[in-house]
């Protein structure tokens, strides 16, 4: 994983899911600290769980095979994961599509 998308991906979910995290985290600390924020979002307002999957576009039909599929709080950490993954996707595909045009060449019909 390219370590600068990581940190993107680090401080857009910090900033998404309102979580305070440290410089340095690793994947598996995001993903058990985003798991614990669900686990509490599932629980206690669910509406900002809704919120925050919308957000960040996580596909409900993935959200629901998870669910569906595990019970137990490991399932947390499989919706996490995929909060994770899909924000890693939008983010290289902002980079992919707003790469800078090279003024020297010609437009492209």
């Amino acid at each position: 994983m390219d370590p600068i998308i990581f940190q993107e991906t680090v401080l857009q979910l910090s900033e998404d899911a309102a979580l305070a995290i440290r410089p340095g985290i690793t994947y598996e600390q995001l993903e058990e600290l985003l798991a614990q924020k669900l686990e509490e979002l599932i629980s206690h307002n669910f509406q900002q769980f809704v919120l925050l999957l919308y957000k960040i576009d996580v596909a409900e039909n993935k959200v629901r095979e998870v669910l569906e599929a595990d019970i137990t709080p490991n399932a947390y950490r499989k919706i996490a994961a995929l909060l994770i993954q899909r924000q890693q996707q939008k983010i290289i595909s902002r980079k992919e599509f707003t790469k800078p045009i090279d003024d020297n060449e010609e437009e492209k019909w």
